[in-house]
Order: C-alpha cells, then sequence, then structure tokens
C-alpha cells in the first residue's frame, strides 16, 4: 500500500515531554515490523538559564548514537528542527522496531520542554 499525504495526516502524532539531565525517553520503543518518521522537533528554554540538549537513538543492540548535539537552548529561546517548516513526507530521523529516541539536558535539575511530530508505518 503506498501512502497518500492525507492518510499521512491521519496517522500525524504530536508528543510533548519534559527531559532532564537523565535520558529522558521521548517516546515508548518502537513495535516490531514497525517505523516511525520523525517530522519536527521543537524545544522551549525554560526561562532560567542556557541549557544545552543533546538527542540520541537507542539502537537494536543496546548502543547509543549521537543524532543532535550540542543544542544550545537560551532561557527565552524557541528551537525547531528542521529551522523554519518540515515536510510530513520528509522526516528528519527514522526509527524502526526495537529503536527508541531519548533526550537529556546538560543542567542539573533543570528541565526542557521538547515536542515532537511523527507518524508510524506498519510493514
Amino acid at each position: 500500500m503506498v501512502l497518500q499525504k492525507q492518510n499521512i495526516w491521519d496517522r500525524l502524532k504530536t508528543d510533548s515531554v519534559w527531559v532532564t539531565n537523565t535520558r529522558t525517553a521521548l517516546f515508548a520503543a518502537v513495535a516490531e515490523r514497525q517505523f516511525r518518521y520523525v517530522v519536527g522537533i521543537w524545544v522551549s528554554g525554560n526561562m532560567q538559564v542556557t541549557t544545552t540538549l543533546e538527542l540520541e537513538k537507542l539502537e537494536e543492540d543496546a548502543t547509543y548514537t549521537i543524532k543532535w548535539s550540542p543544542i544550545p537552548v537560551a532561557p527565552a529561546d524557541f528551537r525547531q528542527i528542521p529551522e523554519g517548516s518540515y515536510s510530513i513526507i520528509d522526516p528528519i530521523i527514522t526509527f524502526e522496531g526495537g529503536t527508541r529516541f531519548y533526550g537529556k539536558t546538560d543542567v542539573v535539575g533543570m528541565s526542557l520542554n521538547l515536542s515532537l511530530a511523527y507518524w508510524d508505518w506498519d510493514i
């Protein structure tokens, strides 16, 4: 089955997570026989201090791969990946079954709010 844009819009989900200085899961592990396409990430400053964010992929072999680091976020800053706008048919990162997405900050006691848009495809 080939997905049309309307099918993708129907599958599109948006989640929001508070990322702390310990690895924070941005979503649960992707189910086997599934792909997760992340199309946009937004990060808001914490209104207190500049905090650096690191985003990692947990591979199926239990190793972590850094995908974006460092991402400095000023107190009143707002970051978007990709910058400007996003495309639902052009993902910025893909996760296959058994993988996960994590974020962590560099300042103890500080967190950042991260929102991400993604959609799933079952094979």
